[in-house]
């Protein structure tokens, strides 16, 4: 499992690549997951800084050079976007499901870079203190991606009929499979909260991610190519399933650690 769940920072830097591939590809914004309002002074020039900067950082995770650092970045430009425009758009309007989508998307994601950069170190990137701060931010992104998790559930069972027809009509027991993501998302926030078998729940949670990029996402945005919104949502959906391997990753090599420990004590 933990060479499997190696492919961690991979799949999350190709998707902050991707970010910027696609918002350069469109000239601009995503507009599923970015909502930067058409008035911005500079628009399309903050557009194609971010959209380096998103390439730049992607690229650095997925080569493991100044990892560490590229998932930092990649952080805090996401964790501006969250808190300068989803969460604001949020506020104005609380009863709108999709800004709930959008924003615990963003947080999410925003968690991700610090949980998967603290356990890819890759370097300090300035100090030793820094590298505790990210530490830090990485055990508080922890929680707040289980929060994701608890919303994302309540939002499956709230739009539970719209859910159930993204799910392709060949697949067996669609009903069933929905049933089962929410289950599915209560149980891995609940063992992420309580801090029990997170390595075996992150690593479902992870898989549970990397079949929807194979059977539900990648199809839609082939059959799909000039829709930007399927794209997006494939990447983001790939993000998360890297940081649900990353944590799982985390989880098992800490279990082994104290296995080893354990016998060497003698048990």
């Amino acid at each position: 499992m933990r060479k499997f769940t190696g492919v961690a920072p991979y799949f999350y830097g190709a998707a902050i690549a991707a970010f910027g591939i696609i918002q350069l590809v469109i000239q601009n914004f995503l507009s599923s997951f970015l909502p930067v309002p058409p008035t911005l002074p500079f628009r399309w020039l903050w557009m194609m800084l971010t959209s380096v900067v998103f390439i730049l950082s992607g690229l650095t995770i997925v080569a493991g050079i100044w990892r560490r650092l590229g998932l930092v970045v990649a952080g805090m430009i996401l964790a501006i976007f969250l808190l300068a425009l989803q969460l604001p758009l949020l506020l104005m309007n609380l009863h709108n499901g999709n800004n709930w989508a959008i924003v615990f998307e963003g947080v999410m994601l925003t968690s991700g870079a610090f949980i998967i950069a603290a356990e890819w170190p890759g370097g300090v990137v300035i100090s030793r203190r820094w590298d505790r701060t990210i530490d830090v931010l990485a055990i508080v992104g922890h929680y707040l991606f289980a929060l994701g998790l608890f919303v994302f559930s309540i939002q499956h069972i709230m739009y539970f009929d719209y859910i159930l027809s993204l799910i392709p009509a060949w697949m067996p027991a669609r009903l069933v499979l929905n049933y089962l993501v929410i289950i599915g998302y209560i149980l891995c926030g609940v063992s992420m909260v309580i801090g029990r078998k997170v390595g075996l729940a992150t690593s479902l949670l992870g898989m549970m991610f990397f079949l929807w990029v194979l059977l539900l996402h990648l199809p839609r945005a082939v059959g799909k190519w000039n829709v930007e919104t399927e794209w997006t949502s494939l990447f983001v959906a790939l993000a998360v399933c890297g940081i649900a391997f990353s944590m799982a990753r985390r989880e098992y090599s800490e279990s082994l650690e104290y296995g080893m420990s354990f016998v060497a004590k003698g048990g």
